[in-house]
């Protein structure tokens, strides 16, 4: 099963990078996701500490270590600095029926301007040319209308609504299904 896949630490358009989360990136993940905008439609609910970033950064190179789960890290490119401005992941992977669940976020000076779309092709890219999936698929917030339409802008269709299937800071929420099959 291992052998016709290609694990992709990094790939870019030009100017986005997309890149394998490191422990350097403790920081950039507890300052962003202390903030309510961005983790309000996440399951992954505000970081208490730095030592929280520092666990779930450790946990997420643990299930990339056993291809279970990929975490990217968004980052502008032009200059001496890279600018991280968001994260996105591949989880839930089942090799077997060769599919996973995509999530993505950005920090809030970084929405409608297309990154969000620009950075579901190239995990697009990741998941169907390197990874050899078939199916790609997000459970989102019905509230959550950015994300929809940057879902829907990058192939994805809608399947259904599941009812209360979210439990996003204690209170239920409806989700859709959104799925992007690989073309033939």
């Amino acid at each position: 099963m291992w052998h016709d896949i290609n694990i992709v630490e990094e790939i870019n358009d030009g100017t986005l990078f997309l890149r394998k989360i490191s422990k350097e990136d403790n920081h950039f993940f507890y300052e962003s996701l202390k903030d309510k905008n961005i983790t309000d439609y996440l399951s992954l609910g505000p970081l208490r500490s730095l030592d929280h970033s520092k666990s779930l950064i450790k946990n997420y190179l643990k299930y990339w270590d056993k291809y279970i789960q990929f975490n990217y890290i968004i980052e502008f490119r032009e200059g001496s600095k890279p600018l991280k401005i968001g994260s996105v992941s591949l989880w839930s992977l089942s090799w077997q029926h060769k599919r996973a669940e995509v999530g993505v976020w950005l920090i809030p000076n970084y929405w409608k301007k297309g990154i969000g779309k620009s950075t579901l092709e190239m995990i697009k890219n990741i998941a169907f040319s390197h990874l050899k999936l078939n199916r790609l698929q997000a459970h989102i917030a019905l509230k959550n209308l950015r994300s929809i339409n940057a879902f829907r802008n990058s192939g994805f269709r809608e399947e259904g609504i599941l009812k209360e299937y979210l439990n996003l800071n204690g209170n239920f929420h409806d989700a859709i299904i959104l799925a992007c099959l690989k073309e033939v």
